[in-house]
């Protein structure tokens, strides 16, 4: 398993001839750093297949993950960072942006077990341990091809910094620091 980072006010301009027309809609409605983010994937996937960017295609699961037939891969974005994880089988990524924690505990209810809330609640939500099970339950659930909303069907245990699956079939589970002020996590088969 290999990620890579990029900050997105780096990516070089992208390509609008590298887009199909879902992909030229999206850009439409998401702007630029849409067009560099799906650029630099093309690009990447290109490298590892031998071909041209120009003939990277996307079908797309059930939740919206893109997929591209022979290639396992996933890609977050963040405020300014984006990531792309590549494995030799399932993989799903996640980074953030650590923002205010008061705002998301709404959300956080719906995606995190009662467990992790109360954990998360007892050492009063701190951002880095907050965003790293935020993370989690994102890389699980992109991992699986699934929706956020379903996250609780992926229990984890977080503990010092260690993440534990709890659920038959589980992938590994890694955090990693992005950059200062960010969370991310990988899961892999």
């Amino acid at each position: 398993m290999d990620y890579l980072l990029f900050r997105t006010d780096e990516l070089p301009a992208g390509e609008e001839s590298l887009l199909d027309a879902e992909e030229r809609r999206a850009y439409a409605a998401r702007g630029e750093s849409y067009l560099r983010a799906r650029c630099r994937l093309k690009r990447e996937l290109a490298l590892r297949a031998g071909c041209d960017a120009g003939k990277i295609h996307f079908t797309y699961g059930a939740s919206g993950k893109p997929l591209c037939e022979g290639h396992f891969f996933n890609l977050s974005h963040s405020g300014e960072l984006l990531c792309i994880a590549f494995h030799g089988a399932e993989v799903g990524v996640d980074i953030q942006e650590h923002r205010n924690v008061a705002h998301l505990r709404s959300v956080a209810q719906r995606i995190l077990s009662e467990e992790q809330l109360a954990a998360l609640e007892l050492f009063g939500f701190p951002p880095q341990e907050f965003f790293d099970c935020w993370c989690t339950a994102e890389a699980l659930v992109k991992w699986a091809g699934d929706s956020i909303f379903n996250a609780r069907r992926y229990p984890f245990i977080y503990d010092s910094g260690r993440i534990r699956p709890l659920f038959d079939g589980a992938p590994h589970v890694q955090l990693f620091r992005p950059a200062e002020g960010y969370s991310g996590a990988v899961a892999y088969s």
